[in-house]
């Protein structure tokens, strides 16, 4: 199925299907309107811009199917499609033509993001598993201490990696292999901090990359599913997960989910309309910062990123018509809107009152002592139920990073915060400060659905 403009397009082995939207219809007549295949000639396209509409005209007939600006993609997918219809090809039903990306995941030594030891990817072209490739690797030096929870979680351990390559080694094959195409992974900030942290740690640079997140587009979904842990999704979805943790496994099975919600939606088309469509941006890596895949309620971010601009701007700008700014501090000034409910800021900005730690916790909780501080969003927690949860695990929660700051819980955000500045130049004078993504920390919590691994 194709996404047109006021239509949704159906190729058989014997027609063109056409479902127009109730106002189409209106204006043009036959809801469902069916082309056999044996009055079309030829296909030609009037491509789409970023200001006009074009079309898909089916020649030998009246008929041409309308594409709103920027659709090009859609449009040549659909013109491909008649062509191999036509041809006498059968049409893909277990695909979906147009998606094009690559899956990715990473297993790391310790909890520091940039410690990767293993690399995964598996290629998907029109929604078809294509190419996988593994790659064990040392990790960055500094980053290579193999912890026993992480050994316990992937199995990898030193002896591994002794006669495997180098990170940067691995990384720059990896790259090779993606290529131009984006990403996707499953609690994909993770990921894509992990790629960029071990980069910077060994010098290596890295390209421009967008990417998407299966777990944000499965949780934006409403699926009927108990959790949206990656096995859980990839049994509903029936997307192979052969080894869970091994990063080949978990890539090929994150790749599946996503072909499996655009099924789900009839989505056909490129991966960035995929989350455009679910009212999200890609997520980038670029110039060192990884902004991550959010949630754009006023569609303005979404269409500079379809033009090709960068994320950052439209999302670290006031007034860019977006819900986002360049950090979490400013939402405090946002109050709720009087009848309206609470402001869309409510869940980033902090609580007036800090509760007290629980003395009665058990002092070996990863919490218990700790000096805690969070930055960013927590959708779909607020920081005052957070803030309550880590006092019950003895954990002592302050608003902002001081000195005595001694871990620091990392949010989305399209940009990085004051909190993060602050600690890492606080960590570059040696100051002992851990940076958590938020999902070890729901981890912890008990809230968590996908350990960060």
């Amino acid at each position: 199925m194709f996404k047109a403009h006021g239509a949704t397009v159906t190729v058989t082995a014997d027609s063109v299907e056409v479902q127009r939207s109730a106002l189409s219809a209106a204006l043009l007549g036959d809801e469902l309107l069916s082309i056999p295949l044996s009055e079309i000639t030829g296909v030609h396209i009037e491509e789409p811009t970023e200001l006009d509409r074009g079309a898909v005209l089916l020649d030998g007939t009246q008929h041409s199917i309308a594409f709103a600006p920027l659709q090009q993609e859609q449009a040549q997918a659909l013109s491909e499609a008649i062509e191999r219809a036509r041809n006498g090809e059968a049409p893909t039903t277990s695909g979906v033509t147009g998606l094009d990306f690559v899956a990715f995941d990473v297993e790391t030594a310790n909890p520091a993001f940039g410690s990767v030891c293993q690399i995964g990817m598996a290629k998907f072209r029109d929604g078809e598993l294509a190419e996988t490739r593994s790659w064990l690797c040392k990790p960055p030096q500094g980053l290579d201490d193999f912890q026993p929870k992480n050994m316990e979680i992937h199995g990898i351990t030193p002896e591994d990696v002794a006669d495997a390559p180098a990170f940067a080694d691995a990384a720059a094959e990896a790259l090779e292999f993606l290529g131009d195409m984006p990403f996707v992974a499953h609690n994909a900030q993770f990921d894509a901090t992990a790629l960029r942290d071990a980069a910077q740690a060994t010098s290596l640079d890295l390209p421009d990359i967008l990417f998407g997140c299966s777990l944000a587009l499965a949780r934006a979904a409403s699926l009927k599913v108990k959790n949206h842990k990656l096995p859980t999704l990839a049994e509903h979805f029936h997307a192979d997960l052969s080894q869970h943790h091994n990063a080949e496994a978990d890539a090929i099975a994150c790749g599946g989910i996503i072909v499996g919600l655009a099924s789900e939606r009839n989505y056909r088309g490129e991966l960035m309309g995929l989350f455009h469509d679910a009212g999200f941006t890609l997520g980038r890596i670029a110039e060192g910062k990884v902004t991550p895949v959010l949630k754009d309620r006023s569609g303005a971010a979404r269409a500079l990123q379809l033009k090709g601009h960068t994320t950052a701007s439209p999302l670290g700008e006031p007034g860019a018509g977006t819900d986002f700014r360049s950090t979490e501090d400013s939402a405090q000034e946002k109050k709720p809107t009087r009848g309206r409910g609470p402001a869309p800021w409510s869940k980033v900005a902090t609580p007036e009152t800090i509760p007290e730690p629980n003395q009665a916790a058990d002092p070996n909780d990863p919490l218990y002592g700790q000096q805690v501080t969070l930055t960013g969003d927590f959708e779909p927690f607020d920081k005052g139920q957070l803030w309550q949860a880590i006092a019950e695990h003895g954990g002592q929660v302050a608003k902002n990073v001081t000195k005595k700051s001694t871990i620091l819980v990392i949010g989305s955000w399209g940009s990085m915060t004051s909190k993060e500045k602050r600690a890492r130049e606080l960590m570059d004078k040696g100051q002992d400060i851990q940076l958590w993504p938020a999902d070890k920390l729901l981890e912890v919590l008990g809230l968590s659905e996908e350990p960060p691994f």
